[in-house]
């Protein structure tokens, strides 16, 4: 993570807190006697803090000095709602990728900031927030870290035109120290977690059983959470600690940190159970690095032949609305096949999503008990009978048995290998 500065530069938290306790020393002293006096601007101890002491913040005997700190910065932060409209609304051409961050998210923004001032007295416990935070926030910053230090600048900025006449220059240098010892913590933090593979914290929003085996969550990050139409994340509920499972996307990335994962409960998980059965609003939920590359390659003027099983449509909604925004004009005949005619739980959003597109159909069919009005049958059959392929891309959404079987069919009917793409969660 950035270094504020070598150590000895006075960038490091414990030097900055010697200079804020010599500031300090001297109000109180300019206090005592009704007098200005003036210490030396750089007056440093002879031995520096930095040599002994807890790695993670100020020696005991210096708490009450943070602490101070910490007041002074409540003091001049003022409104935190109208500081993080400040940082929202900064023009495009001066956005880091945090002031995006806090313009999609402006309510888990304030949270953040209002936590912030609450713990900076708790330096090992701000470490250990953010250290959980730290790897994400790499994968986020793409390594320019040097955002953190515009940024830190940005947030002086909003908070000094929140405050307005009463800004003063204690709190200018408050500020300044303020934020040199959260990145040094955040620097600490992500020392703790080095190496680990990123993930996002986020919360569930939205807990939607469309059937007794399947939900769809709608979560919300913290920081925007990096994804491609067609790639699947990679979840673990808190019920189920250290079980991550990979459940498709449905939605393409979207500005607000909000997203669609669908996921279906396997006989004998716990995991995916506990997501289906058990998830309500408001519960935490942590998705490692999204990943796969289902993807509709672009630039081919051919048809697009596309067959899902049950659950595995989920990414192909991303895809037609990424086709859709791209204007592509392709003829796309999705085949959806499912056990019983109730388990079209996703019908009506799927048939939304081709409507975008230019030319896209959605084909429905049930593999046993009534269909009417779909098609009936096993959905590799009723593929192979519903047309000829051979000059179409064709993209297969299922589990591997499915896949394979699909695979080999259309293999039978003289289609290309080169143009069949298959994915498997």
């Amino acid at each position: 993570m950035t270094q504020v500065g070598p150590v000895g530069s006075g960038g490091e938290p414990l030097t900055v807190l010697w200079n804020w306790r010599q500031r300090l020393e001297q109000t109180d002293e300019q206090e005592k006697e009704q007098k200005p006096r003036q210490k030396p601007e750089n007056a440093r101890p002879r031995t520096s803090m930095t040599q002994d002491g807890p790695a993670d913040g100020p020696k005991l005997g210096d708490q009450g000095y943070l602490a101070r700190l910490q007041a002074r910065l409540r003091d001049a932060a003022g409104d935190v709602p109208g500081v993080v409209r400040r940082l929202s609304a900064v023009p495009p051409e001066n956005q880091t990728d945090l002031h995006r961050a806090i313009a999609a998210d402006p309510a888990a923004s304030q949270r953040g900031f209002a936590w912030l001032l609450e713990h900076f007295d708790r330096p090992g416990t701000v470490v250990a927030a953010l250290g959980r935070l730290a790897p994400a926030l790499d994968a986020l910053l793409k390594g320019h870290h040097q955002q953190l230090d515009v940024f830190g600048d940005a947030v002086i900025a909003a908070v000094r035109e929140e405050r307005g006449e009463r800004w003063g220059d204690e709190d200018a240098a408050a500020w300044r120290d303020g934020w040199r010892f959260a990145v040094g913590w955040l620097r600490q933090g992500a020392a703790l977690h080095q190496g680990e593979a990123p993930f996002w914290t986020g919360t569930v929003l939205g807990h939607d059983r469309r059937r007794d085996d399947v939900a769809v969550l709608t979560v919300g990050t913290d920081l925007p959470y990096p994804f491609r139409a067609g790639q699947r994340a990679i979840v673990e509920y808190p019920g189920v600690p250290g079980a991550w499972r990979p459940c498709w996307i449905g939605d393409p990335p979207a500005a607000d940190n909000h997203i669609e994962i669908h996921v279906q409960a396997l006989p004998g998980d716990r995991a995916t159970s506990a997501l289906v059965r058990d998830a309500r609003v408001g519960d935490p939920i942590r998705l490692h690095r999204a990943e796969g590359d289902f993807v509709i390659e672009r630039g081919a003027t051919g048809a697009v032949l596309i067959v899902a099983e049950d659950v595995h449509v989920t990414p192909v909604k991303a895809l037609l609305s990424e086709l859709a925004a791209q204007g592509d004009e392709r003829v796309v005949h999705l085949f959806w096949g499912v056990s019983t005619r109730d388990d079209l739980y996703d019908l009506e959003s799927l048939r939304e999503h081709a409507a975008r597109c230019a030319h896209a159909t959605v084909h429905p069919v049930v593999a046993r008990g009534p269909a009417h009005p779909y098609l009936s049958g096993s959905l590799p059959q009723v593929v192979v009978d519903f047309g000829e392929w051979t000059t179409h891309d064709v993209y297969v959404s299922g589990t591997p048995l499915a896949v394979g079987v699909m695979r080999n069919m259309l293999l039978q009917r003289n289609v290309d290998a080169r143009r069949i793409h298959a994915f498997t969660l």
